[in-house]
Parts: C-alpha cells; sequence; structure tokens
C-alpha cells in the first residue's frame, strides 16, 4: 500500500527543533488524544525544513479532534498549556527545553488546526483561542532560541524518528 504526503509547511528550522516537532507531534499528542503523527516527514535542504504529513494520520488526527474538541477538553488544554508556559523562564538545559517543548506541542497544533479549521470549534472556543494565541505565540521561539544548537546538519530528512543526513 503506497503512502500518500501533503505538503503543510516550510521554514527555517535546526535538527533539534524538528527532534521536538517530531517528538511533540507523535508521541505527546498521542498520550493526549490517542493518535499522533509517526510517519510524517521532515526534508531539510540548507536548514529550511520543509514538513510532510502522512495524508492517513492527518485524517484520523482531524476525526479524533472533532469528537473530542468541547468545552471541557478545550479548558483543560487551555490550563495544561499555562502552566507549561510558566515554566518557560525555569529551563536552561538542552533536556528541560527538549521536554518542555515537545510537551507544548500538541496544544500548538490544535490551536493551528481550530484557527485553520474555525468551523470545529465554538465562539467561546474561538474567542479564547485568539487570546492565547496573541499572548503566546512567542514562547516556543524563545524556547528555541535559547537551546545551545551547534554543529548539527543543514541537510537531513527524519522519518519515524530516525535521522538521515546528507553530508553537507
Amino acid at each position: 500500500m503506497t503512502k500518500s504526503y501533503t505538503k503543510d509547511v516550510t521554514r527555517i528550522m535546526s535538527l533539534f527543533d524538528v527532534k521536538t516537532w517530531h517528538t511533540g507531534q507523535s508521541e505527546r499528542l498521542r498520550e493526549l488524544m490517542g493518535v499522533g503523527f509517526f510517519n510524517h516527514m521532515f526534508v531539510s535542504k540548507n536548514v529550511v525544513v520543509t514538513l510532510y504529513y502522512d495524508d492517513n494520520e492527518r485524517e484520523v488526527f482531524h476525526k479524533k479532534l472533532r469528537e473530542i474538541l468541547t468545552e471541557e477538553f478545550f479548558n483543560r488544554l487551555c490550563e495544561d498549556f499555562a502552566l507549561l508556559i510558566e515554566e518557560a523562564n525555569k529551563v536552561s538545559s538542552n533536556e528541560e527545553i527538549f521536554e518542555l517543548s515537545s510537551k507544548m506541542m500538541p496544544a500548538l497544533m490544535i490551536f493551528d488546526e481550530i484557527s485553520n479549521y474555525p468551523e470545529i470549534a465554538s465562539e467561546d472556543i474561538l474567542r479564547r483561542l485568539e487570546r492565547i494565541r496573541k499572548s503566546t505565540e512567542h514562547v516556543s521561539y524563545v524556547l528555541s532560541k535559547k537551546a545551545n544548537i551547534i554543529n548539527q546538519p543543514k541537510n537531513f530528512i527524519l522519518y519515524h524518528g530516525e535521522v538521515f543526513v546528507k553530508n553537507d
């Protein structure tokens, strides 16, 4: 069976950030929702990373999100996210930054999905989401900048959590 993939986003990212993203959208998302992205692919060409999602995993995620997105779920997600945001100033090592960033990723992904598909959410959720995004969208970038990233490859593919490096 052939998998199909959809190109989602392209941005400048380090391998550290890509690994954080992968862990957050696979393991951490599964902890929260029971589904995750284990087949997505990150392709870096000179640190410009393009993310490709497995279409089947994306469909499963969208279906699950529509099932569980209630006011109660969203409130709990926001409360948990707020606690993580409070930790952002306290972390300093790469391990702490990785752990915190990967824990934030499921909420960030859900926030993004609701923004892209507002019809799945109530008006109350949309209003709260707007406030949250305005006040916290910078935190993940600040955390990324805090990481001590040296000697990372510029050209690589991350697939299934495994890194394949093209010699620069």
